[in-house]
């Protein structure tokens, strides 16, 4: 499968794909219960064969956390985003680490860091933190005793 094959394939599932200038990688938003069916996809058909990252963003101000997946296929040349949206007090998504090994890893740090349960995750203890750090630093409410905090910058 050729690279604009791969493209126009991946618009025809995902209708909503755009790109966001400067970045190649073509962006589409699905749901919890879409997202494993959409990676089965993605890796068995049009060859996505490389989960770059798991990452998440926190977005207070539209009250939820946006869980990112990046992916790469090595024969199309071609990178995706998937991004899936969850309401901050119940950040839930099932685990991916099924469909690509790398998952493992990367769930278990956007776990710990912004509170989003990998349901099903096979080793969801923390990778990073101590044990005595309550709530999740990446959040933009997160607050330590000892932390300081810097103005806005405007």
């Amino acid at each position: 499968m050729t690279g604009p094959e791969a493209l126009d394939a991946l618009r025809e599932r995902l209708p909503g794909l755009g790109a966001h200038p400067p970045d190649p990688a073509a962006s589409a938003e699905v749901t919890p219960g879409e997202l494993r069916g959409e990676l089965l996809y993605l890796r068995d058909n049009l060859h996505f064969d490389h989960l770059v990252f798991v990452t998440a963003l926190d977005r207070p101000d539209q009250s939820r956390l946006e869980v990112v997946y990046r992916l790469f296929s090595y024969e199309t040349k071609l990178s995706v985003v998937l991004r899936v949206l969850l309401p901050r007090d119940d950040a839930r998504v099932a685990t991916v680490s099924d469909i690509y090994r790398t998952a493992e890893w990367h769930e278990r740090e956007t776990a710990e860091m912004f509170g989003i349960d990998f349901a099903g995750h096979p080793n969801p203890r923390k990778l990073l933190l101590p044990d005595d750090i309550e709530g999740h630093p990446l959040r933009k409410d997160f607050t330590h005793p000892n932390m300081i905090r810097l103005p806005e910058v405007e």
